[in-house]
């Protein structure tokens, strides 16, 4: 009896132990079925210029989502739910701007050429006015206000920009930095909202460095995107930044004396205000549209363990076309979206072969993204499968390029958020990498202070933000990043594949093991 008690213990581990040998055999097995040229094949058809760079609420957007669902439903992978199939519609309101003017008898003044506004700042507006009010630099503060005993209520006022100094020192608040009154454009819209003005005109010398600059150009043109259940007008009054040169043609011969009483505020300390007798008419037209976009889900159920879920997303949208030059996306984020296609077909055929997981696994391409993680924000306010029951999600935003950080070393992926809220899902994507791949993991930018903050920029963050464990995988940024040369033929397809063989390894160890992994660490904050 006492041989029979001291072998028990043994059998059953030699049992567990080729048990576990098994399933990571399989887990290599599967892995293998992604290859390089199943990734080329996807990305050449999402990348092209058929599907318009991919913009969400586009025709384009729309093509890759029945691209993507098709290639779900080819390899055998049903929906979560009979009802609206693959896709999980949101409501977005898109706002942005039409053709607007502000002119004078004399001349006409156009947005993106002599004045920007934020359109999240600002409504559409159809006025006159026969007056403007010159009232320094616009400030408002406890030691400095240039709107004490000033009436500007329902009055158009232009100011400049910065605040007063005298020999470096502020006159804000009597020290050699600026404040917030020079950094922040809301401090003067706020000020200018509190007492009442119509529409405030900042001249700012940057204008036209902003307009040539194509990236800011992109932004300034471009439509924005926000969830209906977020959309709402905006805080302040209507605010808008002028070049020099409309400044000088709205103030006329006052130009000079605008100089002086800058100087005069500068060299005191007291402010200086004059009132322009002019007409100017005010025609800007806010576009603002609802619109929908579609989250594709599809899900593998598990065996023993399929009320627990593991998440693997990407996004599949994009910038889009800007006039007829097509953002392909190909590695932002192209790659992460075919490499779900892949993880989600080798996983496919393990469940048809009855080697399939014991957790349930849901793919997620997200739409959104680009526009502000609206996509994974919305499947956070209406999740598909509750976070009670979410274990994890394993989040691929850009693994098809090599970064200038590792041109003599490409072998490498960089890691964000393994440990941020479970120490046990950092442990297991470090034992796939060390068993079952070559890739090095980089943890360069796996921090909440890192200047670029990529932990908070990609789909996983709203999975973070709800204490669920996630991992961003990331091979960097590049020269065509947010580029129209971010195009198929710089794509790096053996390393991509590694890449993404890794995060099924990773995903096979979370489906596979016996317990749920535990969220262990305080998560980090925004």
């Amino acid at each position: 009896m006492m041989k029979l008690h001291l072998l028990l213990p043994a059998i059953c581990i030699i049992a567990a132990t080729s048990t576990f040998a098994q399933s990571q055999d399989l887990g290599v097995k599967y892995a293998n079925t992604i290859t390089a040229e199943e990734l080329e094949q996807h990305l050449s058809v999402i990348a092209s210029d058929y599907y318009e760079g991919r913009e969400t609420g586009t025709r384009g957007l729309a093509r890759t989502a029945d691209y993507l669902s098709k290639q779900f439903q080819q390899i055998g992978i049903p929906p979560l739910r009979p009802i609206g199939g693959y896709y999980q519609e949101y409501p977005l309101i898109e706002f942005g701007w039409n053709a607007s003017t502000i002119s004078t008898e004399k001349a006409v003044f156009n947005m993106m050429q002599d004045f920007i506004g934020y359109a999240s700042a600002n409504t559409s507006m159809a006025i006159s006015d026969n007056q403007i009010i010159f009232l320094g630099y616009g400030i408002d503060d406890s030691l400095y206000s240039d709107y004490r005993g000033v009436d500007v209520k329902n009055k158009i006022v232009i100011v400049a920009n910065g605040e007063p100094k005298l020999n470096g020192i502020s006159r804000v608040n009597n020290k050699d930095s600026v404040t917030a009154w020079s950094k922040d454009w809301r401090k003067k819209a706020e000020a200018a909202t509190r007492n009442g003005v119509k529409c405030l005109l900042v001249i700012e010398p940057k204008v036209p460095e902003y307009l040539n600059n194509p990236s800011w150009r992109r932004f300034l043109e471009g439509t924005l995107m926000k969830l209906e259940s977020e959309y709402k007008q905006p805080e302040y009054n209507n605010n808008f930044f002028i070049t020099p040169a409309m400044a000088e043609s709205l103030l006329g011969k006052r130009t000079k004396l605008m100089k002086k009483s800058l100087q005069s505020i500068d060299d005191t300390g007291l402010p200086r205000n004059f009132a322009i007798h002019k007409t100017v008419v005010f025609n800007i037209n806010k576009l603002e549209n609802k619109i929908y976009a579609d989250n594709v889900i599809a899900f593998v159920q598990g065996t023993d363990l399929k009320d627990q879920v593991i998440v693997v997303s990407a996004h599949y949208d994009h910038l889009g076309m800007r006039d007829s030059v097509v953002f392909n996306g190909a590695d932002d984020d192209g790659s992460g979206t075919v490499a779900l296609l892949e993880i989600a077909e080798a996983l496919a055929e393990a469940k048809k072969a009855g080697e399939g997981p014991r957790r349930s696994v849901m793919f997620v391409a997200f739409s959104g993204e680009e526009k502000g993680l609206l996509g994974s924000k919305a499947y956070a306010e209406n999740p598909v499968v509750k976070f009670e029951y979410t274990v994890a999600d394993l989040n691929i935003d850009m693994i098809g390029r090599v970064d200038d950080a590792h041109l003599a070393d490409p072998n490498y992926i960089y890691i964000i958020g393994s440990d941020f809220l479970s120490s046990e899902l950092h442990n297991i994507n470090e034992a796939a990498a060390k068993n079952y791949s070559n890739i090095k993991l980089d943890y360069k930018y796996n921090s909440t202070t890192d200047p670029n903050r990529y932990y908070f920029r990609s789909d996983h963050y709203n999975f973070a933000k709800n204490n669920i464990p996630c991992i961003f995988y990331f091979s960097g940024v590049h020269a065509d990043y947010h580029q129209p040369t971010d195009d198929i033929e710089k794509i790096d397809f053996p390393l991509m594949t590694e890449r993404a063989r890794l995060v099924f390894h990773t995903l096979w160890l979370l489906a596979n093991q016996d317990a749920r992994i535990k969220v262990d660490r305080t998560p980090p904050q925004e």
